[in-house]
């Protein structure tokens, strides 16, 4: 996307994004790919039609084919493997016609395989019964369950959260007398690298967004998790979310932003309630918002959710 793009599908800020204005259009009429959307969007952000229809064609829930859909199926290397969707189809044919059954990938419930999204919830592992059961009533039980356990001697990503105090405690420390220039030298010891594919080194990353020119800045989390059978970073916002907006605020009070993003898919709704009622904890306890604990430092986070397409 090309900076001018970019500057003016921002023009309303943060709060009013080109992108959500999409998927607003989307819920209230079943798709945001009608010649009427496009053209009203486009004159609002000033962007062209050519480059709103890209951007709408670009996610599939956004798309006229994913209207009037009310159960989506996963379609997901795991689900396939497990053959667990042929039965899971025929079971909600008996509820629904073809042109309300849709297609979805991945959800995220790999170890159980049979995923399915309905109303809004994620399902998987469920008998025929329980599934006739579900689209009968509309109501289920959606949770997830899976053990995890870790070989540390002191656990770490599986540590239990103490409460929001206690476990922000330190940031406290940091933003009220803490040194960029100290923490940078930490995080050069700790050798800490991205948990992507090219394992880029933290600290460089850091510095890098720390010496950026321009206003304002922005921590962006890309939590759109969609390769095959991957649901690492689901596990991360559901059971442990604290430890993904610990590391956006420090990260922001490195780099001198004021505000983070998390971009969470579609495909996973419980961690995108979850990750919201973290970050509503936060600012109602005074961990967010302007002068964080009289330091002088401003943070807020807002959780963005996806509509369809691996980012």
């Amino acid at each position: 996307m090309s900076k001018n793009i970019s500057a003016l599908s921002f023009r309303k800020g943060i709060e009013k994004n080109y992108f959500e204005r999409m998927v607003e259009a989307a819920e209230t009429s079943g798709t945001a790919e009608t010649e009427e959307t496009i053209r009203s969007l486009a004159e609002e952000y000033l962007v062209g039609d050519a480059i709103t229809l890209g951007a709408v064609s670009a996610y599939d829930f956004l798309k006229t084919e994913n209207a009037g859909k009310k159960i989506h199926l996963c379609n997901g290397s795991a689900c396939l493997v497990a053959r667990t969707q042929d039965s899971l189809h025929a079971t909600v044919s008996k509820h629904f016609s073809e042109d309300e059954i849709g297609h979805i990938c991945c959800l995220g419930r790999c170890h159980e395989a049979g995923a399915f999204q309905f109303n809004g919830e994620n399902y998987s592992g469920k008998s025929g019964a329980e599934i006739d059961a579900l689209c009968e009533t509309g109501n289920g039980d959606a949770s997830d369950r899976y053990r995890v356990s870790s070989l540390l001697p002191e656990p770490i990503l599986t540590a239990e959260f103490p409460g929001i105090d206690d476990y922000y405690a330190p940031f406290k420390a940091l933003i009220t007398t803490g040194n960029r220039d100290s923490l940078f030298e930490e995080l050069k010891q700790s050798k800490l690298r991205g948990r992507g594919g090219a394992g880029f080194p933290l600290s460089f990353k850091w510095q890098s967004c720390r010496e950026a020119t321009g206003t304002p800045k922005f921590i962006v989390c890309n939590a759109d998790e969609g390769d095959p059978g991957a649901y690492i970073d689901k596990y991360l916002m559901e059971q442990r979310p604290h430890a993904v907006l610990l590391g956006m605020m420090v990260a922001g009070w490195f780099a001198g932003a004021e505000a983070g993003v998390l971009y969470i898919r579609h495909e996973y709704p419980d961690s995108v309630r979850i990750v919201r009622e973290a970050i509503e904890a936060l600012t109602e306890a005074g961990w967010l918002g302007d002068n964080i604990h009289g330091s002088g430092f401003r943070f807020r986070l807002k959780v963005v959710k996806g509509a369809g397409a691996y980012i």
